[in-house]
């Protein structure tokens, strides 16, 4: 008896428990150890980026130093710093009166230097930014479509789009903040040790003044966190407006709705808008407040120096650094806060990653062969969650081999679970399903699945030409193969009446063809597809009974010597196939031949009968 892994999967409300917003917001050195692993960035990236930015910081703070040398190489000052012994050494092989054009030449070639530094920089950071967005942005997509969780039913799809487009660009900025605050941060120490250089009266007192700038920006953004968390849960809603109403236009059209949803959308964007506004603001908050307290601080400082007997050039290269420091400083903070502000977005694509890391299933080793004799579900019991009721109860029977099964029963009774797991959508929780005597999960997933096909009451077409919708089933298919295919489906006649024939664009989800017609295009992509496995479920519900019938020729051409799958709700449909597999509440009650099991007063009699009576009081009345 084989175990599913299906049990272990979260489903959509598990997952909405992982990606719940706690109350608990992470310190920065967590936060930044998340983006970090979440990024995944190219190992060079972070050193490079951050060596850039030191040596930037190197030349800048060393070309602010050179101030004292300049200054009184001008004569500015009659005492001497304690400095000149060291400048006059390195100055010396320099004729004095050369002496300020040289440290002139130096300090623009150290400004020049850094401009072209902070400029490699830039586009190195862009890079990377660029690569861990695309890098993300595809392994969230590639997990979603690979992922146990299948989000038509489990979770609002808008979700999924706004984590890809949206949030995982706020990933890779979070990265660009993370080596900000790094390269600030060493900006930060080379300045602050020049300065202590020159005075350390006058350093201790300006960052006894920045440590208390600082307390007080970080009180007034406090909120950052919060409104970031609240940014990411209306961009949600508004992604969900606009999905639902693009999907539901026509319904929105029939019942004159559409004044209803453009005041739902008005309000959701607006409060985005809001959210934004705040946002912003609150970034904005540390440039005004540094500046001004750097204003006040210099002004303290100059007192400071005049008492302390510093000399006019060693002030003036003190409060040029102190001056600069501010960018750093005022980085520093707005990066913090701008990193809380986008917290909420990064926590969502790292939640929504470990929601979908269980693989959709494991793969075998075996190169799947043509069905010879049949397939087995053997005591096959599945559930999809644990605590919840049995889907399928311990059901036996058999598939053979170039006959046409049916599935009959009523809603509920497991019968597309059953297809589900034949197509190893998922796995059963107990039992094991058998091809030629291997389980399923012995196959090669993709080989297994290239043996299968199907078709369901809910075709679905993508916004392509008519051929490429019957290509998707194998691209190495030539234009002669997809006619071929479609002529036997029965559509090749109207698609050359199109105007474009086979190059006619079926707009989004097939909507400019008639049902009918996108039946039979994609029975002509099952075609085309040339399985072992022809799996119908519901195909022919929603057709009229002339289409219907030219459906069944079309598959009753197809299907010779080919093994049929049908589940039907329309009993008469299935009067064909060569057995009939009858369930209930999630266990097979009967097995056999139509009409063998018409004669005895079974299950499929009653549910039979029952039809008939409805097909004929409809067609009296």
């Amino acid at each position: 008896m084989g175990q599913g892994r299906v049990a272990t999967c979260p489903r959509g409300p598990a997952a909405a428990a992982i990606r719940g917003d706690g109350l608990v917001t992470p310190s920065l050195p967590a936060r930044m150890r998340r983006i970090f692993r979440l990024a995944a960035a190219p190992v060079w990236a972070g050193p490079a980026i951050v060596a850039l930015g030191l040596t930037a910081a190197v030349l800048e703070g060393a070309g602010l130093f050179l101030f004292i040398p300049l200054i009184e190489s001008l004569g500015a000052t009659a005492e001497p710093s304690r400095w000149r012994p060291l400048f006059e050494g390195i100055l010396s092989p320099i004729p004095e009166h050369y002496v300020t054009a040289v440290l002139v030449v130096v300090l623009c070639v150290s400004i020049l230097l850094k401009i072209a530094v902070n400029l490699i920089n830039t586009w190195v950071t862009r890079y990377v930014d660029g690569l861990v967005a695309h890098q993300l942005r595809c392994r969230v997509f590639e997990q979603t479509i690979s992922s146990c969780i299948d989000y038509r039913a489990e979770n609002r799809r808008a979700d999924i789009v706004t984590t890809i487009a949206n949030n995982t660009w706020k990933v890779s900025q979070g990265l660009s903040l993370c080596y900000r605050l790094i390269i600030c941060a060493c900006t930060f120490v080379v300045f602050v040790a020049l300065m202590l250089a020159i005075s350390a009266r006058l350093t201790l007192l300006s960052l006894l003044f920045l440590v208390v700038t600082a307390s007080a920006i970080r009180f007034a953004t406090r909120r950052a966190d919060e409104t970031g968390k609240a940014v990411v849960e209306e961009n949600k809603q508004f992604g969900l407006r606009m999905w639902e109403s693009i999907a539901a236009l026509q319904l929105i059209r029939a019942f004159a709705r559409e004044g209803y949803e453009s005041q739902r959308l008005r309000q959701i964007s607006d409060r985005v808008r809001q959210r934004l506004l705040r946002l912003d603001m609150l970034w904005a908050v540390p440039g005004p407040v540094s500046e001004m307290s750097i204003a006040v601080m210099i002004g303290i400082l100059i007192l400071a120096a005049e008492r302390t007997g510093t000399g006019i050039a060693a002030l003036a290269a003190f409060l040029s650094l102190l001056y600069r420091l501010q960018g750093p400083v005022r980085e520093l903070l707005q990066s913090k806060i701008a990193l809380d502000g986008i917290g909420a977005a990064i926590d969502d694509v790292d939640d929504f990653l470990r929601a979908t890391d269980t693989p959709f299933l494991s793969t075998g080793s075996v190169a799947a062969q043509p069905i010879r004799h049949a397939v087995e579900f053997r005591d096959v019991s599945f559930r999809y969650a644990p605590g919840e009721p049995l889907t399928l109860d311990r059901v036996s029977f058999s598939i053979p081999a170039g006959k046409t099964t049916a599935i009959v029963g009523e809603s509920g009774a497991g019968k597309s679970t059953v297809m589900s797991l034949l197509f190893r959508f998922r796995d059963p929780t107990l039992g094991e399903i058998v091809a030629d005597g291997t389980p399923l999960p012995a196959f090669d997933l993709h080989s297994w699945r290239e043996r299968l096909s199907v078709m369901s009451q809910d075709v679905y077409l993508f916004n392509d030409t008519i051929a490429g919708n019957i290509e998707y089933a194998d691209f190495d298919a030539g234009p002669e193969r997809i006619r071929d295919a479609a002529r036997i489906a029965r559509a090749d006649d109207f698609i050359t009446s199109l105007p474009e024939g086979y190059d006619t664009k079926v707009g989004d989800q097939g909507m400019r063809l008639s049902g009918g017609q996108r039946q039979r295009i994609a029975l002509a992509r099952a075609i085309l597809r040339n399985p072992d496995i022809l799996l119908l479920d519901e195909a022919t519900n929603a057709l009229d009974i002339e289409t219907e019938q030219a459906f069944q020729l079309a598959l009753e051409q197809f299907s010779k010597n080919r093994t049929l799958v049908v589940i039907a709700h329309r009993l008469s449909t299935v009067r064909a196939a060569d057995q009939i597999i009858v369930m209930s509440n999630g266990r097979v009650v009967e097995v056999g031949p139509p009409d063998q099991l018409l004669k005895r007063p079974g299950h499929f009699a009653r549910l039979y009968d029952l039809q008939s009576g409805h097909l004929s009081v409809a067609a009296a009345s």
